[in-house]
């Protein structure tokens, strides 16, 4: 049976932005123009980059001496070093403004579209996963020595969970997919050209991570609203793609034609 569907957005209709999206970018603003003053001297040293990265950025170095891969050269309790807050925290920091601008530019575009298709609640949902995950699996795979900071795996993560929705779509209507193999293969391009143009310091195993998250969690959670909202579940015998939408009990039956009687002569 079809779950009451939630009432559709208007096509054309102009939606502000989520006043939690303007939070979590204000927070995002926030650290990097506390550590621009606090370069400048105007403030103490524990608000600077350098003590917030050691306390909120995902640093390996100590992920891996938690779990026993890695011995430090300084004292640290495992405990002290697992620090899993900063699996989420490291996404409000980012290594300077070009890149809060290019994280913070997606990361508004994205989490609309991502809010206006699943609400505000799932949208955190996806950001706090993907972000979760991206950390881990940078954690995981990379040998780095310096700290890892930025919103990249989560957007990855809110990207791919859009892809699969519509590889879904295209899937199950019976069009073709190359589209969403194209998408696929120059994200992977990009990160290979950004890896060897930034030598070495692309977080691409959050990337991947995120992605991973991503693309599972769309198996989950059902878009609301948009053009996402109607997925096409099952063939019909015309060949024509039969979608999930529950009747709406606000429209009458349309009448059936009365017919015509014939002109008399």
């Amino acid at each position: 049976m079809s779950e009451q569907s939630s009432p559709s957005i208007p096509d054309g209709e102009r939606v502000p932005v989520h006043p939690v999206l303007w939070i979590m970018a204000a927070v995002m603003v926030g650290f990097e123009m506390m550590f621009a003053v606090a370069d400048a001297g105007l403030l103490p040293d524990w608000l600077g980059r350098s003590y917030f990265y050691y306390r909120f950025a995902f640093i390996d170095v100590l992920f891996d001496h938690a779990l026993g891969s890695r011995v430090l050269d300084f004292p640290v309790a495992p405990m002290e070093a697992l620090r899993p807050h900063t699996l989420l925290t490291h996404a409000f920091l980012h290594g300077g403004w070009l890149h809060l601008a290019l994280n913070g530019a997606a990361f508004l575009g994205l989490g609309h579209a991502l809010v206006r298709t699943i609400g505000i609640a799932r949208f955190l949902v996806v950001f706090g996963v993907t972000a979760i995950t991206g950390a881990l699996a940078f954690g995981f795979i990379a040998e780095a020595e310096g700290v890892m900071v930025g919103a990249s795996g989560a957007l990855f993560g809110m990207i791919a969970v859009i892809t699969a929705w519509q590889e879904r779509v295209l899937r199950r209507a019976g069009l073709s997919r190359a589209p969403i193999w194209r998408r696929i293969a120059a994200l992977v391009a990009l990160n290979v050209f950004l890896a060897i143009g930034l030598g070495g310091l692309l977080a691409w195993e959050a990337h991947l991570g995120g992605w991973i998250a991503g693309w599972l969690l769309a198996l989950v959670i059902r878009p609301r609203f948009g053009p996402f909202s109607q997925l096409p579940v099952e063939r019909a015998p015309n060949d024509r793609a039969v979608f999930d939408e529950a009747p709406r009990a606000d429209l009458p039956d349309a009448p059936r034609p009365t017919p015509t009687p014939p002109p008399r002569s």
